[in-house]
């Protein structure tokens, strides 16, 4: 029996290490082209609940018509503390419209932020300069404190 509740007290405390705490983000961002040997690489700001610094590079991308699919990476660092979250993207440019859609999923991180998970969905348009704008909205998840 001593096992038995030995047992269950290893579990619940296992369990209450891998707990992660999620709380949802939304903001905007702005950002502009940067050179890069990758086909297309931004450079930019986040405001509201991440206030950062980001950069995306792109790693593929198909073109049909106007319509362009990519995939990519993200670092976002946190203006107080420096704390990095990665990210890998998915999205859409639509050269017609000037739109585009990508999806973040967080993979990781430095500092508080080292096994992170979530997703952000940012949403915009492309801008007169060559650059990007628009608004984030997601959930980040980590290590409860």
């Amino acid at each position: 029996m001593k096992a038995i509740a030995v047992a269950v007290a290893a579990l619940a405390l296992a369990g209450t290490a891998a707990a992660k705490e999620c709380k949802p983000v939304s903001g905007s961002f702005a950002a502009e082209q940067v050179a890069c040997p990758a086909p297309f690489c931004t450079a930019g700001t986040l405001t509201g609940d991440l206030t950062a610094s980001y950069s995306f590079t792109m790693t593929s991308a198909v073109q049909e018509g106007p319509l362009l699919t990519f995939t990519g990476a993200s670092t976002i660092v946190r203006t107080f503390g420096g704390a990095e979250l990665y990210g890998s993207d998915t999205g859409w440019i639509d050269f017609a419209s000037g739109t585009f859609e990508t999806t973040v999923n967080i993979t990781g991180g430095t500092n508080q932020y080292e096994g992170a998970a979530g997703q952000l969905v940012a949403t915009g348009h492309l801008t007169a300069t060559g650059g990007t704008a628009g608004t984030y909205a997601g959930e980040i998840c980590k290590h409860a404190d």
